[in-house]
């Protein structure tokens, strides 16, 4: 490993490598250089995520970033010559109660004044692209059409092989122990590989960032917590531009995956995960998976999509999804280190969101601030919040995702 970059990026998940992507682009002529734990990029949560890149936000500013994240994932194989595999199939969001159409209704008005097209789905639209749901069972549904997912390992790689084609360096295998600010405004990284001096470092280590965060000498306001996910055998009888369906009052969602689907829940009896209690190679390999809950939400959406009960389960999917007390990012520089950015806390928005995560930290060290205003995602929004309420904080905000009136999910 080299001993000198102008920038160091800490973990090489899809916000690190987004941002590795997106300085590079800008400023081709500095070296940047991605440290990882891990012999393979994006192996962690990035891995897991299901890569649901949905437009209704509550927040101006996630509206905003999803929508560049979308753009840029549109147009990044004929920029790049690198395939991030998006599939624009639109999405279903179903409801099953009044009060939830109702609040479709109130969305969609919203929505167009951002510019998103959704309109309401009739039985016939339904029928055309996605046959397979139970419209019986329904109280209604909105469709957005130009909603997205993608594969997202194969998004990061997209990233990582742009930036690596516009100079980035990549230290694989190689884990962080300690850092510090000299007086001269240096930082000093060390690792298990010898140590390398850099004047700007960025951490995107998603549940990790406690770790980094400690050896900076700060705390921050996020919590890991156990993501349940499983993909089906294939199904024959799949459409082949099968939208993202999300039943918000099941607080599940599922999309095509591999010929079968891809489903998963926000749990409604959360459990975190305390990444400093675990041993220092601690990996989401570890995580055991939940049957009982992947059992337990067939059943409850098996009336309305009564083939999920059809088809074997082909894989378990465990993962992390980092939240904070208020559902939204935490980015932003760290006062107490100079030349230290954080960013963590991706609330299940981690894919969604990761063009404009990497835009706004390259802009972060390029510029001094990013062209957005971002102050609402600073670290320090929760400087009163005791040790003892933030799990629990973040629990909530995690089980209750898809709530009428969330934070995450609606526009209000």
């Amino acid at each position: 490993m080299n001993s000198e970059a102008d920038i160091v990026i800490i973990g090489a998940g899809i916000w690190g490598l987004s941002t590795a992507y997106h300085l590079a682009k800008v400023r081709a002529d500095l070296k940047v250089v991605v440290i990882e734990r891990n012999e393979v990029l994006a192996d962690e949560t990035t891995r897991q995520a299901a890569g649901q890149i949905g437009q209704l936000r509550s927040d101006p500013l996630m509206i905003g970033a999803v929508g560049y994240t979308l753009d840029l994932l549109k147009s990044f194989k004929e920029q790049t010559g690198h395939d991030p595999s998006i599939v624009q199939s639109g999405s279903l969001h179903l409801a099953l109660s009044e009060e939830r159409m109702k609040s479709f209704e109130s969305q969609i008005s919203s929505a167009s004044d951002f510019g998103i097209e959704a309109c309401i789905a009739t039985d016939s639209v339904i029928n055309e692209i996605a046959p397979s749901v139970n419209q019986a069972e329904l109280n209604g549904a909105i469709h957005v059409p130009g909603d997205a997912y993608v594969d997202a390992h194969s998004c990061a790689i997209a990233y990582a092989s742009a930036a690596k084609d516009l100079g980035v360096e990549f230290a694989l295998g190689t884990e962080v122990t300690d850092m510090n600010c000299r007086e001269d405004s240096t930082k000093l990284v060390m690792t298990d590989r010898g140590s390398i001096e850099c004047l700007n470092l960025i951490s995107c280590t998603g549940p990790w960032s406690a770790r980094i965060a400690r050896m900076a000498g700060i705390r921050l306001p996020m919590v890991p917590i156990r993501l349940q996910q499983a993909r089906t055998v294939k199904d024959p009888s799949l459409s082949e531009n099968h939208p993202v369906i999300r039943i918000p009052d099941k607080s599940a969602y599922l999309r095509p995956e591999n010929g079968g689907y891809l489903f998963g829940t926000f749990d409604q009896d959360p459990m975190p995960i305390d990444i400093e209690a675990k041993p220092a190679d601690f990996s989401t390999s570890e995580i055991e998976p939940e049957k009982r809950i992947v059992s337990e939400l067939r059943e409850n959406i098996s009336a309305l999509f009564p083939v999920i009960n059809n088809l074997d389960i082909a894989q378990y999917r465990q993962g992390m999804v980092t939240c904070s007390p208020d559902a939204g990012y935490v980015i932003g520089p760290v006062p107490s280190f100079q030349g230290l950015w954080m960013a963590t806390g991706c609330g299940g928005m981690g894919v969604a969101g990761s063009g404009a995560v990497g835009k706004w930290l390259s802009e972060f060290v390029l510029n001094g601030r990013p062209d957005d205003d971002v102050s609402t995602l600073t670290l320090e929004r929760f400087k009163e919040l005791s040790d003892e309420s933030l799990a629990e904080q973040c629990c909530q905000i995690y089980k209750n995702y898809y709530a009428l009136n969330s934070v995450t999910y609606s526009i209000s």
